[in-house]
C-alpha cells in the first residue's frame, strides 16, 4: 500500500525554492521519497502530441541530466513528460511527477503504471488536490507553477504556438528560474513556441554541459555510458509484429508465416512501425531500432 503524505506550506519539508513564489500551494500531498523536494531539480517539459525527434532529444536530455546528478521532473502527461520520467529511470536516476489531478484520479489512465513505477524506483509523485479531485484542464494550468516552482530551471523540449508548455515557461520566467530552450527548424509546428521563447530571452542550448554551467553549484561530470530507454508501440496489434522482428523474423513472409495478418495488414503495420520509429529497413527485411 503506498501511503499519502500532507504536508502544509510552514512544515520544513515544503520544497524552499516553491515557498519562494508568489502563489505558492498551501498544502502537497505526496507519495514516494520526500527527500526529493529539496534537491536539485530540473524540469523537462514538451508537446503532448511529440515528433519522433522530440521523443529522441528527450530521452537524450534526461538521460544525460539524471545521471549528472540532478531530479528529473515533470508533469507525467503523454508524450515529453512521459519520455522524460521513462528515461531518469532507465539511469536509475530519481523523478518527480506533478499531477493535475488527485491521488484516486491518475490521469492520463495509461499512465498508471508510470505513476507506481515512480514510485517504486524512489521517486515523487506530488499533487496540491485532495485525492478525489477528477482531473480537468484549468487544474492542469495550475499544476504548471508547480512544475517550475519546485526547479532550479526548465528546460523546453518542443512547444506549439499556443501550448500549456509556453505557459510553463512564462511562469517559470516570473519566478526567477532559468529557462533552456532546444532549438527547432523554421516551420516546424512542434519547435513554433519553443522559437518564440528563444526570441524572448529564453538560453537555448544543445548540450547537457551547457545547462549544468549556468549554475554555479553544479558542476558537469564525464559520464561515459547512457542507457537507452527500450521502445516498444503501445497498439497491441503493431506490439505483436514487432516482437516477431525482434525475435529475428525480418521479412513480411517470415512475419506473415507467425501471425495471424494477412500480406496487406503486414505490409501497412511494418510501414506505420517504420514511420513511427520503432523498426528500420536493412538488406533482407527489417530490424528493431
Amino acid at each position: 500500500m503506498i501511503f499519502i503524505i500532507k504536508i502544509t506550506i510552514n512544515d520544513e519539508i515544503y520544497p524552499k525554492q516553491l515557498r519562494k513564489i508568489n502563489n505558492p500551494p498551501k498544502q502537497l500531498y505526496l507519495q514516494g521519497n520526500i527527500k526529493l523536494l529539496n534537491e536539485n531539480i530540473i524540469s523537462i517539459i514538451g508537446s503532448r502530441s511529440c515528433s519522433e525527434n522530440g521523443k529522441i532529444l528527450a530521452e537524450k536530455f534526461a538521460s544525460e541530466l539524471a545521471n549528472q546528478g540532478l531530479i528529473i521532473a515533470s508533469g507525467m502527461a503523454k508524450g515529453i513528460d512521459t519520455i522524460a520520467h521513462e528515461a531518469t529511470m532507465i539511469q536509475n536516476g530519481k523523478t518527480i511527477a506533478v499531477l493535475g489531478n488527485g491521488f484516486n484520479n491518475i490521469f492520463p489512465e495509461e499512465n498508471k503504471k508510470l505513476y507506481e513505477k515512480i514510485i517504486e524506483s524512489g521517486g515523487l509523485v506530488v499533487s496540491e488536490y485532495e485525492p478525489n479531485t477528477k482531473p480537468n484542464s484549468n487544474l492542469f494550468l495550475e499544476r504548471n507553477r508547480i512544475v517550475s516552482g519546485i526547479s532550479i530551471g526548465i528546460l523546453v523540449v518542443e512547444a506549439a504556438y499556443r501550448s500549456g508548455t509556453s505557459v510553463t515557461a512564462k511562469l517559470a520566467k516570473r519566478q526567477n528560474r532559468k529557462v533552456f530552450v532546444l532549438p527547432h527548424e523554421i516551420g516546424n509546428m512542434h519547435g513554433v513556441g519553443t522559437n518564440n521563447l528563444i526570441k524572448k530571452g529564453a538560453t537555448l542550448v544543445t548540450s547537457t554541459k551547457e545547462i549544468i554551467e549556468e549554475f554555479e553549484f553544479l558542476t558537469y561530470k564525464n559520464v561515459k555510458k547512457v542507457n537507452k530507454i527500450k521502445k516498444e508501440p503501445k497498439d497491441e496489434e503493431y506490439k505483436k509484429i514487432y516482437k516477431l522482428i525482434e525475435k529475428g523474423f525480418k521479412n513480411t513472409n517470415e512475419i506473415y508465416k507467425n501471425s495471424n495478418k494477412t500480406i496487406k495488414e503486414i505490409n501497412y503495420i511494418l510501414f506505420m512501425l517504420e514511420v513511427d520509429g520503432f523498426i528500420t529497413k536493412v538488406p533482407g527485411g527489417y530490424v528493431c531500432v
